[in-house]
C-alpha cells in the first residue's frame, strides 16, 4: 500500500533542494572537531535551530563524557515513530594534511557536482538528510506521516562512554518502531548499501610492573624487566599470524547462515586496493578476496594497538624497565559478550602465569545485529528500490565498531548519502549532490512506508 502524499513530499525535495544544500553547507562550515569545545557547542546549537526551523523541537542535553547531545522530535501523524542516530563531530580517524584539499576543509565548496567538506560524508550529510526529509513534508504543506525522533551525538571520546547512560535516561523519548543508523553509502555499482550490524569492542590496557623503579641494567642477570614480562604475556594471547589463543574467546560467536553468506557475497570488496594500500601481496592465512570479505566482518580479532616501556630517548641508556604497558583492542562480533570475553582473557593470563598484570578496561561496547528477515529491513529495502531504481545490497555483518548495542531491541538499518570513495576523514572528503538528493528521498519513502505498514 502506497502513501497518497509521498509524491508531493518527493517533489518538494526537488523544489527546495538548493535550500537544503545551502543549509548543509552552513553546518559543514562549523569546525566540529573534538579538540574545539566552543565549535562543538556551536554545532549542536545549529542542529537544534534547524530542527526548530522545520517545525520540530530540540533540546541540548549536557551529559557525562560527551559534548551536548541534541535530543529532538519532529511530530507526525499516527502513532508510529522512526528514530535517527547520527553524530556531528568530525575527524573520527586520522584526517591527513589540510594542504592536500582542493579547497579549504571547512569552506564547504561545490566542485563538479560534489560538496567538499571535512565531515560531510561522516556524518553531516547523513545528519541533515534526515532533517530535510521531514522538512520536505512540511514544505509540501503536509503533515509528516510518522513522528521522527533524533539523537545527534557530539563525541568527546571516540568510544562514546556516555551514550549508554544517556539512552537509558531518555528511553521514553527514543521509543520507535525502527531506527536508521548513520553509517552507510552507495557502492561502486550505484547500489545503496543497507548495513544491519556493528561489531562491539573491548579495549584494554595491560600493565606489567616488576620493580619499584627503573634500575641499572648491570643487574639484568638478577632482576626482571617489565618489558620482557609484558612481551611474554602478549605472546600468550595470539600467534604471530594474529590467531587468538585465549580459550573460549570465540565460543559464543554466532554462526553464519547460508543466506547470510549469500548476502555477503553481494557486498563489494576490493582486495587489490587493500593489498596495495597495505603493501602486501596476500592476506593472512592465504584468504582469497571472497573469503577475506567474510572474515573481515565475522571473525573476532585481537590487536596489540600499542606498546610502551623503558627509556626510548635517542641515546644509549642503561636501565631495566620497571613498568611496561600495552593497549589491546578486541573487536567483537554478534553473539559475543564483552564481559565474558574479558573474563576469558583474565583467566588465560592467570592460567599462564601472568595474573599479576594489571588489566584496565578502557572502552567497551556490545555488538549488535538486526535480522535480515525483519520486516523493517524489507521496508527500507523496498524504499531504496523505488528511489535508486536498483537492487540494494543488504550487509548482515560489518567490520565497523560502534555503539548500536545501546539501542538494541528495535530493528536498525544503516543508510547514508556518501560513497565508498568519498574520502571519509581524509583530504577532499566529499559527497555527490545527486546522492544527497537520493538520500533525502530514501528517508521520505521509509517514512511513508512505515506509516501504512502494519
Amino acid at each position: 500500500m502506497a502513501h497518497p502524499d509521498t509524491a508531493a513530499a518527493l517533489a518538494a525535495v526537488d523544489a527546495h533542494f538548493d535550500e537544503f544544500v545551502a543549509e548543509l553547507q552552513q553546518l559543514c562550515r562549523i569546525r566540529s572537531r573534538r579538540q574545539e569545545p566552543d565549535q562543538m557547542v556551536a554545532t549542536a546549537e545549529f542542529i537544534a535551530d534547524s530542527v526548530r526551523r522545520w517545525g520540530g523541537h530540540a533540546d541540548l542535553v549536557d551529559w557525562e563524557h560527551s559534548y551536548p547531545y541534541v535530543l529532538a522530535e519532529m511530530p507526525g501523524d499516527g502513532e508510529r515513530a522512526l528514530l535517527h542516530f547520527t553524530h556531528y563531530d568530525v575527524e573520527v580517524e586520522p584526517a591527513g594534511d589540510d594542504a592536500d584539499w582542493i579547497s579549504p576543509p571547512y569552506a564547504a565548496e561545490i566542485h563538479d557536482g560534489r560538496l567538499y567538506a571535512r565531515g560531510v560524508a561522516d556524518d553531516k550529510g547523513a545528519l541533515m538528510s534526515r532533517i530535510h526529509a521531514v522538512a520536505a513534508w512540511r514544505l509540501a504543506g503536509l503533515p509528516a506521516p510518522v513522528t521522527s525522533r533524533f539523537i545527534f551525538e557530539g563525541k568527546k571520546w571516540l568510544h562514546s562512554p556516555g551514550l549508554g547512560s544517556f539512552v537509558d535516561a531518555h528511553a521514553d523519548r527514543l521509543a520507535s518502531d525502527g531506527a536508521l543508523w548513520e553509517n552507510s553509502w552507495v557502492d561502486g555499482q550505484d547500489r545503496p548499501l543497507l548495513k544491519l550490524a556493528e561489531k562491539g569492542v573491548l579495549y584494554l590496557r595491560l600493565t606489567a610492573r616488576t620493580l619499584p623503579r627503573d634500575l641499572t641494567s648491570q643487574n639484568t642477570a638478577l632482576l626482571p624487566a617489565a618489558t620482557a614480562r609484558l612481551a611474554a604475556a602478549l605472546a600468550r594471547l595470539q600467534r604471530p599470524d594474529g590467531t587468538v589463543t585465549v580459550p573460549g574467546f570465540a565460543d559464543d560467536v554466532r554462526p553464519l547462515t547460508d543466506r547470510e553468506r549469500e548476502l555477503l557475497a553481494e557486498v563489494e570488496f576490493d582486495g587489490d586496493y587493500l593489498r596495495r594500500r597495505a603493501g602486501v601481496t596476500s592476506f593472512a592465512g592465504g584468504l582469497d578476496d571472497r573469503q577475506a570479505a567474510v572474515a573481515i566482518r565475522t571473525v573476532p580479532t585481537l590487536t596489540v594497538a600499542g606498546i610502551s616501556g623503558g627509556d626510548m630517548r635517542d641515546d644509549v641508556t642503561l636501565g631495566i624497565p620497571s613498568t611496561a604497558t600495552a593497549k589491546v583492542e578486541i573487536r567483537l562480533v554478534p553473539g559475543q559478550d564483552p564481559q565474558r570475553v574479558l573474563t576469558a582473557v583474565c583467566d588465560h593470563l592467570e592460567a599462564t602465569g601472568f595474573g599479576d598484570l594489571d588489566v584496565e578496561v578502557m572502552a567497551t561496547s556490545r555488538p549488535n545485529m538486526t535480522d535480515h528477515r525483519d520486516p523493517f529491513v524489507a521496508l527500507v529495502a523496498d524504499a531504496a528500490r523505488r528511489v535508486y531504481r536498483t537492487e540494494p545490497v543488504i550487509e548482515p555483518y560489518t567490520q565497523w565498531i560502534g555503539n548500536q548495542g545501546t539501542l538494541a531491541g528495535r530493528p536498525i538499518v544503516g543508510v547514508g548519502v556518501s560513497r565508498a570513495d568519498s574520502g571519509v576523514d581524509g583530504p577532499n572528503e566529499n559527497i555527490r549532490l545527486d546522492d544527497y538528493r537520493a538520500g533525502i528521498k530514501h528517508v521520505i519513502e521509509v517514512m511513508a512506508a512505515l506509516a501504512v505498514t502494519r
